[in-house]
């Protein structure tokens, strides 16, 4: 309570009073700011091939630089949308700072994350070099895990198997009946006018009925070839996105989604990436060990991974490349002996007290960088569809993820 008589101030406030901003935008930021972090870090990459992507003639192109930073940044504080990307360009100093000046719009925006979904594989490996010269990336120990990501695509845009073939059946039937509408029209024109040259073309309804069932049949066919002899009437197959597959989340519910991998170092940076449509992780295991060498060069000391990557082969063919691993055997304590030579010596390994405390970093260690890019940098849809399109997604979200675990070493 102010005492009897006093008065109580307030600091002068006038709303539409003029203001002065400094003349470089990046003395109006924390100097700590991530995002200085990432325009010096894309600067540092090697884009030659992805700026030759870009013809020399013509209207000039926003540099590609640009564009990197501005995804990059976007998906480190949470931005996915290329329109959201575009808005901030007009209010949020940070991305107005990287922009340099410059506003591309939301469709140039998210053209260049779908040209260049194949470059960002490059530039996930060259984020993983810069780590490794920051002394990150370390292989004693590498952990490899997968994570559910939902799909662009939702249970109500899919069909099942014997409803596409009835759907297929009746639109041939609208096809059918539009063609001999097409042909008696025709031939009433013909009595009357003469005969014409034919070149009026295929009327809109036509077009989009023979569209309608191209993309039937071709649905229907990948998901019978995906299936082949567990195919059945009722299985299912989104029209959005037709290379998701349903999978069960992390929430305990079916959706369509892709199975994320990664391979983690022992200090938290993602040494190799994979996206899978199979809810299944065992095929990944060789896959994942051979794009750990491919990334950085070198081959880990020893592979992590829980029980869904374990199988007679897999351990057989790491085995052949003098590959160190520990594959969990069961995730039950009271596990029958298993069968198998290969997975019976893992199983015994797995007893000895140096494997043990190895392996007791395999949870914290591969499922650290699913956690920081699920709730940190709150990704968890995909925004792209198809599977060429999810891939370079991917690549681009844990780069990002990456950079932000270089960001936090050295600001440590």
């Amino acid at each position: 309570m102010g005492v009897m008589g006093s008065e109580i101030s307030f600091k002068g406030y006038e709303q539409d009073q003029g203001q002065l901003f400094p003349a470089h935008l990046s003395e109006a930021l924390d100097p700590g700011d991530p995002v200085f972090f990432i325009s010096d870090l894309v600067e540092g990459l090697d884009l030659e091939a992805l700026e030759g992507r870009y013809a020399s003639m013509g209207e000039h192109a926003y540099p590609p630089r640009l564009l990197l930073k501005l995804w990059l940044f976007g998906a480190v504080s949470g931005v996915y949308s290329g329109r959201e990307i575009a808005q901030r360009l007009r209010w949020d100093l940070r991305f107005r700072y990287l922009a340099g000046g410059l506003y591309p719009d939301f469709r140039t925006i998210n053209r260049f994350r779908v040209r260049h979904r194949e470059d960002f594989a490059e530039v996930f490996r060259q984020t993983v070099r810069t780590a490794q010269v920051s002394g990150l990336g370390k292989l004693g120990r590498v952990a490899i895990d997968g994570t559910k990501i939902r799909a662009n695509t939702s249970r109500h845009k899919a069909m099942s198997h014997g409803r596409m073939g009835e759907a297929e059946e009746a639109l041939e039937d609208e096809i059918a009946q539009i063609l001999a509408q097409m042909d008696e029209r025709n031939e009433a024109e013909d009595d009357e006018h003469g005969d014409d040259d034919g070149s009026g073309g295929l009327p809109a309804e036509l077009q989009d009925r023979q569209a309608r069932v191209a993309k039937l049949r071709a649905v229907r066919e990948q998901l019978a070839a995906e299936r082949g002899s567990d195919l059945k009437p009722s299985s299912q197959k989104s029209f959005a996105d037709p290379d998701a597959n349903m999978m069960m989340t992390g929430e305990g519910s079916l959706q369509y989604c892709y199975n994320g991998q990664a391979a983690t170092s022992e200090d938290g940076v993602i040494v190799a990436t994979g996206v899978t449509e199979s809810p299944l992780d065992v095929q990944q295991l060789v896959p994942m060990v051979e794009a750990i060498q491919t990334t950085t060069r070198r081959k880990p000391g020893v592979v992590l991974a829980d029980a869904g990557y374990l199988s007679e082969q897999n351990l057989k063919r790491l085995r052949e490349k003098r590959q160190r691993c520990l594959v969990a055997v069961s995730g039950r304590k009271r596990a029958r002996w298993p069968r198998g030579r290969h997975t019976q010596r893992m199983h015994r390994v797995l007893r000895l007290p140096w494997a043990q405390y190895l392996y007791t970093h395999r949870k914290t260690q591969g499922e650290r960088p699913f956690a920081e890019i699920k709730q940190t940098m709150r990704f968890r849809r995909f925004s792209l569809r198809g599977r060429a399109n999810i891939r370079g997604e991917w690549n681009l979200v844990c780069a990002a993820a990456n950079a932000l675990t270089i960001y936090r070493a050295q600001m440590a």
